[in-house]
C-alpha cells in the first residue's frame, strides 16, 4: 500500500465491515491463530500469550500464539490482512503496524483500515528517552548538549524502522536538533540490550521493556513522552516540562481481524477481551509496566486508532519523515 493513498484516504467515520458467515462452530476443534509481530519473549508477546491462555480457559479450544517478525510489523500484520474473516485468525499487535509504519514507510502490504476491522483496545503506555549509563548525562537537557557536540552523529536505537518509538526518537532529534546514526533491531529486547551494553547511545522505549535493566543500573531514563507523570519513575519529567512540548504521543495494543469478520463474532471476543483486562494478573502487570487499560467497545477502539492516525498525520507533515 502506497504512503500517500493511506494519509489521504483513511476516514474518520465508522466503515461498516462486510458480513460474512463463518464456517462452523468456533473455536471448535482447529485452533485460533493469534499473531503477534514482534520478538518473543517481548512484553507484548507475554500478554499475548496471556491473552490466549485465558481465552482457551473460557472457550475451552486452542488458541495459540504466532511470532511473525519482520518488517517493523508488516509481514504478520499483512499475513492476517489475507486470512479468511472467520475469527481463526486474529491480530494482536500496535500502532506501530496500523498508524505509524503506513504512514512513513513507502510501502507496505496492506491497507491498515480497509483490510482490517478493530475488534478490542487493550492497553496503551507512554515512552521514555533512555540513554546508556557511560554517557556522562542525568537529564535531557545534558544529554542533548553531550549528542551536539558529537557532529558525527550518536548511535539511536529503535525496535524496527517506521515503528512508534522509532519516530519518536526521530521527531527528538530533530526537535532537539543534533545529528543521529539510526540502528534498528528485529525487536525490542535486542534493542534494549544494544542500549545497555553501550553499543547503541540511546532508545524511546518503555518501562514495561527496560524497567529491569534500569533497576540494575545498565539503563538510564531521562524523560516521558505523555500527558501525566509515571508513578513508577515520578521524579522523571515530561519531555513537554523540559522544552520539547506536544510529545504526549504513546503505544498503544489492540486485537484486530481481517475486515468483514462477523460482528457477532467482533462482539464476543471484545467482551471477553474487556473481562481479560479486568481479571486480576493483567491489571497487576499493567501497573507494574506503567499500562494502562483500553477497554471499551469496537467503536470506543475504532475512535481512538482513528484520532491516533490524525495525530501522527500531522507529526508526519510536520517533520517531513519518511523511510525508504
Amino acid at each position: 500500500m502506497q504512503r500517500r493513498a493511506f494519509i489521504a484516504g483513511a476516514g474518520l467515520t465508522l466503515a461498516a465491515p462486510a458480513i460474512v458467515q463463518a464456517q462452523g462452530e468456533w473455536p471448535g476443534n482447529r485452533p485460533v491463530r493469534i499473531i503477534q509481530p514482534s520478538q518473543a519473549g517481548s512484553p507484548a508477546d507475554v500478554y499475548a500469550r496471556m491473552f490466549a491462555d485465558h481465552f482457551g480457559r473460557v472457550f475451552g479450544g486452542t488458541f495459540v500464539v504466532e511470532n511473525r517478525v519482520g518488517g517493523t510489523g508488516s509481514i504478520g500484520t499483512a499475513e492476517v490482512a489475507r486470512s479468511a474473516p472467520d475469527g481463526w485468525t486474529l491480530l494482536f499487535t500496535s500502532n506501530t503496524s496500523h498508524v505509524a509504519a503506513p504512514l512513513v514507510l513507502r510501502s507496505v502490504p496492506y491497507d491498515p483500515v480497509k483490510d482490517f476491522v478493530g475488534i478490542a483496545g487493550l492497553y496503551h503506555y507512554p515512552m521514555a528517552l533512555i540513554v546508556t549509563p557511560s554517557i556522562p548525562v542525568r537529564t535531557t537537557a545534558e544529554f542533548v548538549a553531550w549528542a551536539k557536540a558529537r557532529p558525527e552523529g550518536v548511535n539511536m536505537a529503535s525496535v524496527g524502522i517506521g515503528s512508534v518509538g522509532h519516530m519518536m526518537a526521530e521527531r527528538f532529534h530533530l526537535a532537539a536538533g543534533f545529528n543521529r546514526v539510526h540502528i534498528p533491531y528485529r525487536g525490542g529486547p535486542s534493542a534494549i540490550l544494544a542500549v545497555a551494553q553501550g553499543e547503541s547511545d540511546y532508545i524511546f522505549d518503555n518501562i514495561g521493556n527496560s524497567g529491569m535493566f534500569a533497576r540494575e543500573g545498565k539503563l538510564r531514563f531521562l524523560s516521558f513522552t505523555g500527558r501525566a507523570r509515571q508513578r513508577q519513575m515520578a521524579d522523571l519529567p515530561l519531555l513537554s516540562e523540559v522544552g520539547f512540548p506536544g510529545f504526549v504521543e504513546d503505544v498503544w495494543f489492540g486485537v484486530w481481524g481481517p475486515a468483514g469478520l462477523p460482528r457477532p463474532m467482533v462482539e464476543k471476543i471484545n467482551a471477553e477481551s474487556n473481562r481479560w483486562l479486568a481479571s486480576e494478573p493483567i491489571l497487576k502487570r499493567m501497573a507494574e509496566g506503567a499500562h494502562t487499560s483500553l477497554a471499551g467497545t469496537p467503536e470506543d477502539f475504532y475512535r481512538y486508532w482513528m484520532e491516533d492516525l490524525k495525530n501522527w498525520q500531522a507529526i508526519v507533515r510536520e517533520t517531513g519523515i519518511k523511510m525508504e
